[in-house]
């Protein structure tokens, strides 16, 4: 396979001439990365990020060069870089020009955001930074850009429900919440909404008929009492479950409280360690 029709194939985008490919050490890391130096097709330039019209430019136009952070190759950071000019819309006024292949003011692609923002609806914020070596802070970033950019998903994934995880996560620095809902048989993500709490999962609970409702055989989450209380009150045939996750959490934090509590002890008492 050719190195443009490669390129082309990873970023899932095909309206583009690949002018280089090559690694280069970062500076501030040191570490080696892979470089694709792309150009939009003229047909493709100039259009607003809003309406996708075709525009004029605006403004001093040479060397708007950026760079987007792909999915990994390999064990080494991937980046496309290309000219991002602004444009004047008749009805937007001066906007950066429109990236296929990444969301409005993003510096990610498409398909790195978007796995981000799965692996949070299921992981740590603070995992999923160290797996895609991101700042905790970007990783609320993605799940917010996702959010305001990908359609919900339908109602037909919402059949043959047996086994369902809810969970709630944090994104933009702890200030806001998102609860999600995952079909545990194949790992979809099912439901998701803003905020968490009584009012929140209700809203799905609702969405579902009553046959949905009581073919709910299990449900895995925390220990928060508002998903017990929903669960009890829309499923009436389903067994709540712990997660692995916390019940671990939760012994490796009864295990530390007691070693503190009897190293004081000890220190107290003058008896030897």
């Amino acid at each position: 396979m050719k190195m443009n029709k490669f390129v082309k194939t990873i970023i899932g985008y095909e309206r583009m001439k690949v002018q280089d490919f090559y690694t280069e050490e970062e500076p501030y890391r040191g570490e080696m990365v892979f470089v694709a130096q792309v150009e939009l097709y003229k047909s493709e330039t100039y259009r607003c990020p809003v309406c996708g019209r075709k525009c004029v430019s605006y403004g001093y136009q040479r060397n708007r060069v950026k760079r987007w952070r792909a999915l990994d190759l390999g064990s080494h950071r991937f980046y496309l870089e290309c000219e991002a000019p602004r444009c004047k819309c008749p009805e937007h006024g001066v906007k950066a020009v429109k990236i296929p292949w990444a969301f409005p003011d993003s510096d990610y692609t498409y398909a790195f955001e978007m796995q981000v923002a799965y692996c949070a609806a299921n992981e740590p914020t603070n995992l999923v930074a160290r797996k895609y070596r991101i700042k905790w802070g970007t990783v609320g970033n993605c799940v917010g850009r996702v959010q305001d950019n990908v359609p919900p998903l339908q109602p037909q994934s919402f059949k043959n429900l047996k086994r369902i995880a809810i969970d709630e996560t944090s994104y933009q620095k702890g200030y806001k919440y998102i609860t999600t809902v995952m079909n545990l048989d194949n790992g979809e993500i099912i439901w998701a909404a803003d905020g968490f709490g009584d009012e929140v999962l209700r809203e799905f609970f609702e969405q579902l008929t009553d046959e949905e409702r009581a073919g709910i055989e299990q449900v895995a989450a925390d220990g928060a009492r508002w998903i017990t209380r929903q669960v009890e009150a829309f499923c009436p045939n389903a067994v709540r479950c712990v997660d692995p996750f916390h019940v671990v959490g939760w012994a490796t934090g009864a295990l530390d409280n007691a070693r503190k509590r009897i190293a004081a002890d000890t220190k107290k008492n003058g008896l030897p360690c």
